[in-house]
């Protein structure tokens, strides 16, 4: 009687107890989640194109001034270092997509990760033979050094077409000083609005362990394990006229 009762006991507790989730389980939960990610992707990507497009507008709409206050750059190709990150990681999905080349998950197999890498890397040496990509940015110099033979290496914040809100990280570059004739030994005023051109080289490669941004966003990811970098080459800097009928601030 004794036996039956501790019985009894045993399986009342038992049945209260949570039962530990399989690996199976465990799997479907990671799947549902990375499918969450992926659907708010192409929410933000779809955000990003309604903006793009009414950008694309709003020029048109504005009137024309030498120093225009409202329509931003934003959506130009390769007006600045957002618009140039952005143009890649489009063309990475489009080109991935063309060739039904599917997107790694972190449940995937080494194998599955590795056919992935290969044809992520053949993509990176076809956009790293790519001829180089001219620019036009505006922007502040934000620091300025005198080189060797009278050249300029500096740092250049790209700004919105406002001048209140920075587009994008700062970027360095080096210019021979013949191009940039108005650029002093002195770091220019704030205030100062230069236009930088020149040319934009992609220097794309693989991270294989980062299939999403870190923390610090660094280095920059155009798509899962592979990441961004660019090299500029100025070919002429000089300030932004002010328009002088403009009302004074």
């Amino acid at each position: 009687m004794k036996s039956i009762l501790l019985s009894a006991i045993l399986c009342a507790f038992s049945g209260q107890t949570t039962p530990t989730p399989t690996d199976t389980q465990k799997l479907q939960e990671v799947q549902v989640e990375n499918q969450k990610l992926r659907d708010q992707l192409a929410a933000a990507q779809k955000r990003v194109q309604e903006l793009e497009a009414a950008a694309q507008k709003s020029p048109a709409l504005a009137p024309t001034t030498t120093t225009p206050t409202s329509a931003d750059a934003t959506a130009d190709l390769m007006g600045n270092p957002i618009a140039v990150l952005d143009f890649f990681q489009k063309k990475f999905t489009e080109d991935m997509a063309k060739r039904r080349i599917a997107l790694p998950l972190e449940t995937d197999s080494k194998s599955t990760r590795q056919l992935y890498l290969v044809e992520a890397k053949k993509w990176i040496d076809a956009m790293n033979r790519t001829t180089p990509y001219a620019i036009e940015w505006r922007g502040r110099i934000v620091e300025l050094a005198v080189g060797a033979g009278g050249n300029r290496s500096f740092e250049f914040q790209c700004v919105s077409a406002d001048n209140k809100r920075n587009f994008g990280r700062v970027v360095s570059a080096t210019i021979l000083g013949s191009n940039a004739p108005q650029l002093g030994d002195a770091l220019p005023e704030r205030d100062v609005i230069w236009r930088m051109s020149g040319t934009l080289t992609p220097m794309l490669f693989a991270e294989p362990e980062m299939l999403v941004p870190n923390t610090f966003d660094n280095p920059p990811l155009v798509g899962p394990c592979v990441a961004y970098k660019i090299q500029l080459k100025p070919l002429r800097l000089y300030p932004e006229k002010v328009d002088q009928t403009a009302p004074p601030k």
